[in-house]
């Protein structure tokens, strides 16, 4: 009896010790559902639950769920549960998420935990597949920070949706398929603190310390806690920090009790975390703590060893594109993210957008840019068919391997190798002016709306302080093509033409209304609801020609032809606008070329308008995609 009772209480500690729950096994309705793919010519299909093709080992049982990876499949392509999986994912009770996969060679899984109920962070991380050809289990400790931002643990949440990758951040030339099963939560786990030797080399700091101090948020931000040594004089100063607590630490290495500090700016290097709070911006280094650890040995301010690292800028002409509030954005390649996550910035106003990034030397990538943060990359440049194109990799661009500090310089939409040679418009003080001595209703305030604007109603007064009637606003704007119009009032009324053929207007998917092009310091007037103007000096409207060119045809598939009829020495502009005024595609045509063919392939259904500007003159014809 005593044996017994004795063999009841190991079992009962083992249970207590490692219990697990089951969220799939694909043996019944309960613990089954499908997977489906994205990010890849599978995009919304469903994975498959088939019979167990190697049971043997540690997986015997007789339904297991397929995996396929398509060639040409995108670096991020993966699976989500369609229907979510019927348990949820208890992360307060439990540690670990495993499951066991079968892989045909050696590779990585990686799970993503998202749909969170109790308000949890989305949740990241990989782990490698080390056994080929035979099942093996793999398990994922949520106790440790997510390998993307926000960088925090999953652990204290419960979470409704698991997705799957398989060889993130691969792109297969041939089709793979693994096998999955048994994905199941399970208390216990890793270390819970760890010992962290940090690293610095200050060789190439020129400036006057006297000690180097390792400063985080396991201080207090301390600016003495923490000395750093160098005893034997090599430059490279050294300290372990005991008991650090598993998870994620923002740390950076400061000199003297904040006399200097690292300074990193925000998205500048892949091993910094930048936090925004009511106190500013912060960019320091991020730490994730999953037991004893000795860190790379870094150059002071760098995420590399010193002279490892490169610096990459960007210098993106805008050239006549209007922006998008969100501004201009590199993306893609499987290194620069989604539309929005690396944005690059035009503090002085230039047009010129830039934005320096520190690699690894020997770094390489393919990119695209964006205008705008688009998730379904709606806004991205359209370059197909220039020589700067990859049409095997999306007709993005890429750069070859980098071994010194670099700088591209191009054109959003244009394979140009300086961002000045983007059209050659300059920012300018735009004066708008209104001849309101013909209008004979009563009105109080006239201002000026316009795409610029967001088309308020308010936002930009005109004056009259003269009283002669005409009146007057000047705006500092960036090169491009704007839309606008007077108003009064804030709309009550404003200015409606109904003739898309007047000089002064253009017909915007249904909406008719003045164009301006912003080359430099102008000043428009026209008297009310007219193209007649009212000074014509100085005047830098668009002349309209509606015949300059022709579409042959302009019911199109894949390709059309722009025939210019006519050659001149003169460079050419096309652009193409959706219905909505977005400019979805740009190229500068040299001069002496009578005939462009336009690729449409990537367009969507619908109803477009093609753009030629030729100097002051401007022609317009629509498309139909079909």
């Amino acid at each position: 009896m005593k044996q017994n009772l004795l063999l009841l209480l190991a079992v009962f500690i083992s249970a207590t010790l490692s219990s697990q729950t089951t969220i799939l096994d694909f043996e019944t309705p309960a613990t089954t559902t499908t997977y489906q793919y994205f990010g890849s010519t599978l995009d919304g299909s469903l994975n498959q639950v088939i019979a167990n093709p190697d049971p043997s080992g540690i997986n015997t049982s007789a339904m297991v769920a397929d995996h396929i990876k398509p060639a040409g499949s995108q670096t991020w392509a993966g699976a989500f549960a369609n229907p979510a999986q019927p348990t949820a994912l208890d992360m307060v009770t439990n540690s670990q998420v495993c499951l066991k996969v079968w892989f045909n060679a050696t590779g990585s899984v990686s799970i993503k935990l998202e749909g969170s109920t109790s308000m949890g962070p989305n949740w990241i991380t990989t782990q490698p597949v080390n056994v080929a050809q035979e099942w093996t289990e793999v398990c994922f400790d949520v106790n440790l920070p997510s390998i993307e931002d926000p960088f925090q643990p999953a652990k204290g949440h419960t979470y409704g949706l698991a997705t799957l990758f398989f060889d993130f951040g691969t792109s297969p030339t041939a089709d793979r398929t693994y096998y999955w099963d048994d994905l199941v939560t399970k208390s216990g786990g890793g270390a819970t603190t760890g010992n962290i030797t940090f690293s610095v080399d200050m060789n190439n700091y020129t400036e006057d310390f006297t000690t180097v101090y390792v400063s985080g948020s396991f201080s207090g931000w301390s600016g003495d806690a923490h000395p750093m040594d160098d005893s034997d004089g090599d430059g490279i100063w050294t300290t372990t920090l005991m008991d650090l607590p598993v998870g994620a630490h923002e740390y950076k290495f400061t000199l003297d009790n904040w006399n200097a500090q690292e300074e990193f700016s925000p998205y500048f290097a892949p091993c910094v975390i930048t936090t925004v709070n009511n106190d500013g911006i912060f960019v320091n280094r991020r730490l994730s703590v999953s037991g004893d650890a000795t860190l790379p040995v870094y150059c002071f301010n760098s995420c590399f060893e010193c002279n490892e690292g490169v610096k990459i800028t960007f210098n993106l002409g805008q050239g006549n594109i209007a922006v998008a509030p969100e501004g201009l954005h590199i993306a893609g390649g499987g290194n620069f993210g989604n539309p929005g996550d690396f944005p690059l910035f035009d503090d002085n106003g230039d047009g010129v957008w830039t934005l320096t990034v520190e690699r690894a030397k020997g770094f390489s990538s393919y990119y695209t840019f964006t205008n705008g943060a688009c998730p379904d990359y709606s806004c991205k440049e359209n370059i197909a068919g220039q020589d700067c194109a990859n049409p095997d990799n999306f007709n993005d661009r890429n750069f070859d391997p980098v071994q010194n500090d670099t700088i591209i310089s191009t054109c959003f939409g244009l394979c140009a190798n300086s961002a000045d040679e983007c059209g050659g418009a300059s920012p300018g003080n735009v004066t708008f002016q209104v001849d309101m001595n013909d209008y004979m209703d009563p009105f109080t305030q006239p201002y000026l709306s316009g795409s610029f604007n967001g088309w308020s109603g308010d936002g930009n007064p005109l004056d009259d302080t003269d009283g002669d009637g005409i009146w007057s606003t000047t705006l500092f704007m960036n090169p491009g093509n704007y839309e606008y119009k007077f108003s009064l009032d804030n709309w009550s009324p404003g200015e409606e033409f109904t003739d898309a053929n007047e000089p002064c207007v253009m017909d915007f998917g249904g909406f008719i209304n003045r164009v301006l092009a912003v080359d430099g310091d102008t000043t428009v007037c026209f008297k009310w609801n007219t193209c007649v103007t009212c000074d014509p000096v100085g005047v830098n409207e668009v002349v309209f020609n509606h015949n300059m060119f022709e579409l042959r045809p302009n019911l199109v598939d894949q390709f059309t032809t722009i025939s210019f009829g006519k050659n001149t020495t003169s460079k050419r502009l096309v652009r193409v606008y959706n219905t909505t005024g977005n400019l979805i595609f740009q190229q500068s045509i040299e001069g002496g070329v009578s005939n462009f063919l336009l690729n449409t392939a990537s367009f969507q259904k619908g109803i477009y308008l093609v753009n030629v500007l030729e100097g002051g003159v401007l022609g317009t014809q629509k498309m139909l995609k079909l």
